[in-house]
């Protein structure tokens, strides 16, 4: 059967937008690549359709022959002549800006010039006395000059400005004509220097603080990106809970530590994990105190939760690691007993030699006519002498342990294996070994020579330990797979099981429920399961057997 959950994504993505100009904002692009259409094109697009407007309405008051408070013309049908090139030429620098998203300081020098140009000869119709249109002209030149730098903005006004003395020297030459004076016009023209200087400074402020507030965007975007795999990461589990309690933020290991619940959209802290959320309560009440351990269900492991306030502010947001409290102590365990490994495989080596002369000098004994009582003593040494044999062999066996080599191994024919070497064992006899419960097609990754050996040690521990006078040993493999996905082999008799004082001890070196046992039979195979990222354990039966389970990672090939 296969199990599968929708890993949650607590984390977004982004594509990246910008030129690579900058790390985390060091240096402020002028125009970010995503914001060229929201600062250039589309304001450009916008001003166009103003001039569009501006043009069809001055064309639309002259054919209905209504005369406008700002717009009154001496020479209409000239005037009217003028606005309708003057739409046609909107029209066209419409269509351009939309299709020809390119020059864009070009098309703005030429939007500027058919404002400064028409619109001065439509003033030129109008008569000097119209201020309407020059409000108009003042409006396109400072409009243009936004899009560029503030040279070529000035250089917009200075030849609006020579322009419209142009015209009125023009207006001086016909006597007939009304002037305003050159006085009136080179205020204008100031005017238009000082307004359209102004716009550029304050549009070229506007695009850097906009460039700037998307930068610091995209650095944010990039910084919680990055913190998203930092955290995804983290050996620990971590949830982010906000002030309604709900979670926030769940990475892989406390999906994984927590039974890979199902997705949910900021589920609430209960109904991820009840007992956790009763840890949380309890803290909550006395922060002083040391969170209790939890367990989210019977097959997940035991959690040690750790809580921490995100701000110094009541009701704020809680932050909570979860550590894998069997990982703890084994990693712990492992610290002492390496110190441990080095000083007794140096105390074995120095043991060897005189436990060999010892156990040669028993066998001599043994082959020497004694009396009885001489001859029990004998086998008293030469019995003890093999068992102390036994503990050197395995103290060095697990000192000079080599790295594993995993490979994927096919568990229906390692079985078969198992199963020929238990039969050429006659000290294992009557035993029956079933391996017809495993899948064909069940694969784990581990090394070979590995697994077999922590089988075969199993099945010795069964041999010697779970025989019953009424019934024959029976020891059964199955496979599976656990809630979280996860392929295990289970190893079980039909003995009289273990008794529960000795179960916290199983696995401890040297312990041992046996007379004649060394009690590092069990912690050599756990080692060698932790060695291949496995773990072994004892599962709770009951009085109905043992069953010892090898709980592999999910890293071996599907099982359907």
């Amino acid at each position: 059967m296969q199990h599968s959950h929708e890993r949650p994504r607590p984390f977004r993505t982004r594509q990246e937008a910008c030129d690579p100009v900058s790390i985390l904002g060091e240096s402020i692009p002028a125009i970010p690549a995503n914001g060229r259409d929201r600062y250039t094109w589309r304001p450009l697009r916008l001003f166009a359709y103003y001039r569009l407007v501006v043009a069809l309405m001055l064309a639309i008051v002259f054919l209905t022959g209504q005369d406008t408070l700002l717009v009154r013309s001496e020479q209409p049908v000239l005037f009217l002549q003028f606005a309708f090139v003057y739409l046609v030429l909107a029209l066209m620098l419409l269509a351009v800006a939309y299709q020809w998203q390119r020059a864009l300081t070009l098309q703005v020098c030429v939007q500027a010039l058919v404002d400064i140009f028409m619109l001065s000869a439509l003033i030129y119709t109008a008569g000097a006395q119209d201020p309407g249109l020059g409000v108009l002209m003042l409006v396109a030149v400072a409009g243009c000059g936004i899009f560029v730098e503030r040279r070529l903005a000035a250089l917009f006004a200075a030849v609006a400005t020579l322009t419209l003395l142009f015209l009125e020297f023009l207006a001086q030459l016909d006597t007939e004509a009304g002037t305003v004076g050159y006085a009136e016009v080179g205020a204008f023209g100031i005017a238009l220097f000082l307004v359209t200087l102004a716009g550029n400074r304050l549009a070229q402020r506007a695009r850097e603080e906009h460039a700037l507030a998307e930068q610091r965007g995209e650095d944010l975007a990039d910084q919680e990106v990055l913190n998203g795999h930092i955290v995804q990461r983290l050996q620990d589990g971590v949830l982010v809970l906000d002030r309604a309690g709900r979670v926030r933020l769940i990475n892989a290991t406390a999906w994984k530590l927590l039974g890979q619940p199902p997705h949910m959209d900021a589920p609430r802290l209960e109904d991820l994990c009840l007992p956790l959320a009763h840890a949380l309560t309890q803290w909550q009440a006395n922060p002083r105190e040391e969170p209790p351990p939890v367990q989210p269900d019977a097959l997940s492991p035991v959690l040690q939760p750790r809580f921490r306030v995100l701000s110094g502010a009541s009701g704020s947001g809680v932050l909570i690691f979860l550590e894998d409290l069997a990982e703890m102590h084994a990693q712990v365990q492992q610290v002492k007993l390496a110190s441990l490994g080095r000083l007794t495989a140096s105390i074995a080596h120095e043991i060897r030699n005189p436990l060999s002369a010892m156990t040669h000098a028993g066998q001599l004994l043994g082959e020497a006519e004694l009396a009885e009582a001489d001859q029990r003593l004998v086998s008293i040494i030469q019995r003890h002498g093999q068992r102390l044999n036994d503990i050197v062999e395995n103290v060095l066996r697990l000192s000079r342990r080599q790295q594993p080599d995993q490979d994927t191994i096919h568990l229906r024919a390692l079985a078969d294996e198992l199963d020929e070497d238990v039969r050429a064992q006659p000290d294992l006899h009557p035993l029956r070994l079933r391996t017809d419960t495993l899948p064909g097609d069940a694969t784990v990754e581990f090394d070979p020579g590995h697994l077999h050996q922590v089988l075969m040690n199993l099945v010795r521990n069964a041999a010697k330990h779970a025989r019953h006078p009424e019934r024959e040993l029976t020891v059964t493999l199955m496979a599976g797979r656990d809630p979280r996905d996860q392929p295990y082999l289970d190893i079980i008799d039909n003995g009289p099981g273990i008794a529960t004082p000795s179960r916290d001890q199983l696995f401890d070196p040297f312990f041992t429920t046996a007379g004649d046992g060394t009690g590092l039979g069990l912690y050599l195979c756990r080692e060698l399961c932790e060695a291949n990222h496995a773990r072994l354990s004892l599962l709770d039966t009951g009085d109905s057997g043992t069953r010892f389970r090898i709980t592999f990672t999910a890293t071996g090939h599907e099982q359907t």
